[in-house]
């Protein structure tokens, strides 16, 4: 049976939350058809941590631990997806989205002896939040840049950045099927990789386009997987430009 993991209570920490926006989310949600997507296609979740105040959104985030040979424990938002956001002209099916990282090792391993989780679990919390504050939605392709060019995402890593990609290591079932899913009410959700990328990387992409550095990403063998040690592929060579490449045609 899936448990339910509270965050951390007390009388001062909820004060400045709700000081800051947070509180009891009770808008129509979305996520029983979420949540049996991310069974179907990620696997079944061991446990799930929830947040008891919660700002813009109600976010939960599902933990699939490590099993049938899998090293890597795979983490998905849910709730994200619940409020639709603005889209450009074109890009309808892009107002609902939820996010998913994988880290090498156990749930057990990502948590530190003062209490704390991987940043990545941060990140993939915060940024899950981040469309409905600007009010625009993510899309295949787009980066999360650091607000200081010289910040990296952790202490053990020089990437700084993030992309959001299509998962391909964490999905249990076909990598497409995983990617969208299709509510019964017409709308669509897109399940998007929180990828981290290096400083030039990002620039290449500003350069060239999504397209070229999703390749030599693909080409490097980067996923959502997790490598904090990986090493740039800025400088690798590309064999060509494709938008069907970048969107699955």
């Amino acid at each position: 049976m899936t448990s339910h993991i509270d965050l951390d209570e007390n009388e001062e920490w909820v004060a400045a939350l709700t000081a800051d926006g947070w509180g009891p989310m009770e808008h129509a949600a979305h996520n029983w058809e979420v949540k049996a997507h991310i069974h179907t296609a990620f696997g079944q979740s061991e446990a799930i941590l929830h947040e008891p105040l919660s700002k813009f959104v109600r976010l939960d985030i599902h933990v699939i631990v490590p099993a049938n040979g899998r090293t890597f424990t795979t983490y998905v938002t849910s709730g994200m997806s619940d409020l639709a956001v603005k889209a450009p002209e074109g890009y309808a099916d892009w107002r609902r989205a939820e996010l998913v990282i994988a880290l090498e090792g156990s749930p057990e391993s990502h948590v530190d002896e003062a209490g704390r989780r991987h940043y990545m679990i941060e990140h993939l919390r915060n940024y899950a939040r981040r469309p409905h504050a600007i009010g625009n939605c993510f899309i295949l392709g787009e980066t999360i840049d650091p607000f200081d060019p010289d910040e990296t995402i952790g202490l053990d890593t020089r990437l700084s950045a993030h992309l959001l990609t299509r998962p391909v290591v964490t999905p249990i079932i076909d990598v497409m099927d995983a990617f969208r899913l299709n509510l019964s009410g017409g709308e669509v959700v897109n399940f998007l990789a929180l990828t981290p990328i290096h400083a030039d990387e990002l620039e290449l992409r500003k350069l060239q386009g999504p397209d070229v550095l999703i390749e030599r990403l693909e080409t490097a063998g980067v996923t959502e997987l997790y490598n904090p040690n990986r090493p740039s592929v800025a400088l690798q060579k590309t064999k060509g430009f494709s938008l069907k490449r970048l969107f699955g045609g």
